[in-house]
């Protein structure tokens, strides 16, 4: 029975050891010598070589920092489960819109930074395509966060609080070095201590990649010297497009 047991157990831990180990081989990156043991389950192991972990270790950093970033969204309910394929295109503009946003995603980067205004009138998909994007490129491993304006303001006067873990600067900072920032609902504030923190951010975030969504026109944005400023910098270098129609949330199209 002694013997019985002690063969099972050696049939137990033959599953922990190699199955083929290959000595003197090279890492190309770090350049050290490494024996490489491979295991009956597939997995292997590189002894002598810290490549694999190392990298292992930062996309799991990369991971928390992408989710970190995109906590920081706040958007309505109505487009939690917005994408990019459930988005139905009513007219010609739309569809256009709904092209662009696919191929945002598709040709996504970080050294060629673009920015896209979505404007045109309530219920007509800006909102949607914008966060469809937004989940699309997070999913892609990108730091982004998706921000309705009026939200945002809230969170700004809430930094003033004593009790705050994180200052005003910090936030401007941290929405500042995102992979894509989108606010949504440009034009709705117009105190002037408020327009001038969301005149940090989209001056910090010029030459990097953003999405704006407004129903205001070009023109109509610069209604106060304060607009004026953040619309020229809103504008730089910026696609506009226009995304007409009807407001789907009355008609119930989609």
């Amino acid at each position: 029975m002694k013997k019985a047991f002690g063969n099972f157990k050696s049939e137990k831990l033959k599953k922990f050891e190699p199955v083929e180990s290959i000595e003197n081989l090279k890492c190309e990156q770090c350049k050290k010598t490494y024996t490489l043991h491979k295991f009956e389950s597939g997995y292997s192991y590189k002894d002598g070589c810290d490549c694999e972990m190392i990298e292992a270790a930062k996309a799991s950093q990369l991971k928390k920092e992408v989710q970190a970033a995109f906590s920081n969204s706040t958007y309505d309910e109505s487009i939690k489960h917005a994408t990019v394929n459930n988005y139905k295109p009513q007219n010609e503009s739309q569809k256009y819109a709904k092209d662009t946003a696919v191929e945002y995603v598709t040709n996504f980067s970080l050294d060629n930074p673009r920015t896209i205004i979505f404007q045109g009138s309530y219920g007509t998909g800006k909102s949607h395509l914008a966060f469809a994007i937004t989940k699309a490129l997070r999913d892609k491993g990108y730091k982004v966060a998706f921000m309705h304006i009026p939200d945002l303001m809230d969170r700004i006067k809430n930094t003033y609080n004593k009790a705050s873990l994180q200052s005003t600067d910090e936030l401007i900072d941290e929405l500042s070095n995102l992979d894509l920032l989108v606010l949504d609902d440009v034009g709705v504030e117009d105190t002037q201590h408020t327009l001038g923190k969301l005149f940090s951010i989209v001056n910090k975030r010029q030459n990097l990649n953003n999405i704006y969504t407004t129903n205001l026109s070009k023109k109509q944005l610069i209604k106060s010297q304060d607009w004026e400023r953040i619309s020229t910098r809103i504008n730089k270098n910026a696609r506009r497009v226009k995304v007409l129609g009807e407001d789907w949330r009355e008609t119930d199209s989609w």
